[in-house]
């Protein structure tokens, strides 16, 4: 009995650890199915399935004209599920569709193609790339290949979009269209990103082999919601001819970089830009928005400033005396001189303001403003600051540069420094900036912000608008706004920049060359500029035309480097413009004798001559058997015509001609 009973103990003493092994076992399946059997489930399931965020698309950036500037274009990634497809349809059809496939893509033969898919069938994958960044056509297309044309979950074809942005227009207007990328914003892509963007959306995909995701459904989670359109105020005529103009002027003079600007007098709208840079090899592209972010001292375009104050104050009016001597003037052993000083046997003796202005005598203007604030320079210094042109424009695209005007008591202001501000040196300004003022004086002397985007739409319906903004409702009185205006017109018509005279729209504004670096010895770099509007009586646009580093012995004035610009873009525009700004034109004269022989020998010289006015169904025919090719819009007399007439042209190039 005994001995029985120490046996069973024995027993239980035996199966005492795997009673306990039992329990515990039981315990962790308890646990697991009740207790952490919920969170164990979620993460193998996200660990299979997970949500996948989707990029909305990018709105679209139009002109002002309806054209598109910059938007964003659908391309597509194939993949295969070939584990998915029926065994017996997939063997059937494998060759029909590597066959397909090898005319679509012909990185692989046909044998090629049907080793791949049949060794990643094997293999168990589920994910098998076959082409990127193919359109939606060729998508169409790819369905209807064999196997795939069973439809997305029989033929196992797996397709996934994504946008890459496009610029319908090339390189042009390139700075201010800009861009969105992570690490970097620019032009108006950047300044108006949160429009653009949208929201993005939420799809499930599944881990399939080799750490591959593929969508569960063809459906979204959470649809993500596309961005919103922005027109912008570029008109894409307008800034072809601006671009255009440009490019050809910074080849002529061999040009480090230059930019043109084309804004909307009374609503600061910017029309046109463009700026552009050489490069090593020579050739010109769009490097920098140096119309927005460069800036330099101006030179002669900020005589405008300097006059304005000297009239408003009553020191002085436009029939003043002053005496530039023999065009050169010293003050604290540094020497102001004219363009004509001949080592100081030049000059233009005693001149008024006015003429001092119009022949932009630097001696002049400077004498004007230091004779009269020499002992008060803060003065003068607060009256630039009440124009406004001290600070920044505040303008949506980033890297703005930052006015300069140095005021007595600065560190680097010196006994120099009124005499040199007077005639655009030791301050420093962007085009932008002086294109602001200038345009201040065409729009009865209300200085404007200028804009880029005329507003935002969704779905062609306007959810935001950008209204006009006034900086300054008057830089100065309405009798110093006239003679102002007298001034620049004078400019063009009897003063530095009578070369650009035109019998098609009167033109006003100031010339401007400001060397470079000149501090340093034998440097001869310049930066050439003309800043006005047109019509002069009529103003419906300013421009400023800014090009910098011209080589020295091609031309480096701005009355000879950046005034024809000006000119070339004002006929341009006033040709394309609508009647309402433009006066009756005289009906058109039949081809004339003249214009035959220039016509014929257009095919000797090159260049192409005055064409508007003439009878298109002279003009053309006599074009056409020249060898040149046209873009002709409308029918009857030519009314625009690019390239403009003195422009040198190749048979190669296309002659544009508007008729109406």
């Amino acid at each position: 009995m005994n001995v029985d009973k120490s046996i069973l103990n024995r027993s239980y003493l035996a199966m005492l650890p795997f009673f306990l092994m039992a329990l515990l076992i039981l315990f962790k399946l308890f646990m697991i199915q009740y207790v952490e059997g919920p969170e164990l489930r979620a993460e193998a399931e996200n660990e299979v399935v997970r949500e996948i965020n989707i990029k909305a698309d990018r709105g679209n950036i139009y002109s002002s004209d309806g054209k598109l500037l910059a938007t964003s274009m659908p391309v597509y990634d194939l993949y295969m599920d070939p584990v998915t497809v029926d065994e017996e349809d997939f063997f059937t059809e494998l060759p029909g569709l590597s066959k397909a496939l090898a005319r679509k893509f012909p990185e692989r033969s046909t044998a090629q193609w049907e080793n791949y898919i049949r060794s990643k069938r094997k293999e168990g994958s589920r994910y098998v790339k076959l082409a990127q960044d193919i359109s939606y056509t060729e998508l169409q297309n790819v369905r209807q290949f064999p196997i795939f044309n069973l439809g997305r979950f029989k033929g196992g074809l797996i397709y996934e979009q994504k946008n890459y942005r496009k610029m319908p227009l090339g390189k042009i207007a390139e700075r201010t269209i800009g861009y969105d990328r992570l690490n970097a914003q620019t032009g108006i892509e950047g300044a108006f990103s949160s429009f653009l963007s949208g929201t993005d959306g939420l799809r499930l995909k599944q881990k399939v082999s080799n750490g591959n995701w593929k969508p569960l459904s063809d459906h979204y989670e959470i649809e993500p919601r596309d961005g919103l359109d922005v027109i912008t105020t570029i008109n894409t005529r307008m800034q072809d001819v601006v671009h255009h103009e440009l490019l050809r002027a910074l080849e002529r003079f061999e040009a480090d970089h230059g930019c043109a600007v084309v804004m909307e007098v009374e609503t600061g709208a910017i029309r046109a830009i463009a700026n552009l840079g050489r490069t090593e090899q020579g050739t010109y592209f769009e490097k920098r928005n140096y119309a927005v972010w460069e800036d330099t001292e101006p030179g002669s375009t900020f005589k405008l400033a300097s006059v304005m104050i000297a009239l408003e104050d009553g020191v002085a009016d436009t029939n003043t005396l002053v005496d530039t001597e023999n065009g050169i003037f010293s003050i604290y052993e540094k020497k102001v001189k004219d363009s004509n000083y001949r080592n100081g046997k030049g000059g233009y003796g005693k001149v008024s303001v006015k003429r001092a202005f119009e022949v932009s005598s630097n001696v002049g203007i400077v004498k004007l403003i230091y004779n009269n604030y020499q002992k008060n320079p803060n003065k003068f210094i607060d009256r630039l600051y009440n124009i406004g042109i001290h600070k920044k424009l505040d303008l949506p695209i980033k890297g703005e540069g930052t006015p300069e005007i140095p005021k007595p008591g600065d560190p680097y202001w010196s006994g120099i420094s009124l005499p040199w501000i007077a005639f655009g040196y030791q301050v420093s300004f962007t085009p932008l900036q002086i294109l602001s003022l200038y345009n201040a004086i065409a729009n009865d002397g209300k200085m404007v912000k200028p804009r880029f985007v005329e507003e935002i739409r969704q779905h062609g319906r306007t959810v935001e608008d950008n209204p006009v903004k006034v900086i300054n409702p008057a830089i100065c009185s309405k009798e110093t706004l006239a003679k102002l205006q007298d001034l620049l017109k004078g400019v063009v018509e009897q003063g530095t920049a009578t070369n650009i005279q035109s019998d098609l729209v009167s033109m006003a504004g100031k010339t401007g060359t400001c060397q470079l670096n000149y501090w340093k010895q034998n440097t001869y770099d310049y930066q050439a500029s003309f800043a006005g509007y047109f019509a002069a009586d009529n103003p419906k646009y300013s421009c400023i035309v800014v090009i910098n580093k011209p080589n020295y012995h091609q031309g480096y004035y701005g009355s000879t480097v950046a005034a024809p610009v000006f000119k070339a873009i004002a006929e341009n525009i006033y040709l394309d413009t609508p009647r309402e700004w433009q006066p009756e034109k005289q009906n058109g004269n039949p081809l004339s004798l003249s214009a035959k022989k220039q016509l014929t020998d257009l095919s000797a010289v090159k260049a192409i001559p005055d064409l508007t006015g003439m009878d298109g169904s002279e003009v053309v025919p006599a074009l056409e058997n020249l060898g040149y090719k046209l873009k002709i819009e409308g029918v009857g007399k030519v009314q625009w015509q690019y390239p403009p007439a003195g422009s040198k042209v190749s048979t190669n190039r296309v002659i544009e001609l508007k008729m109406g």
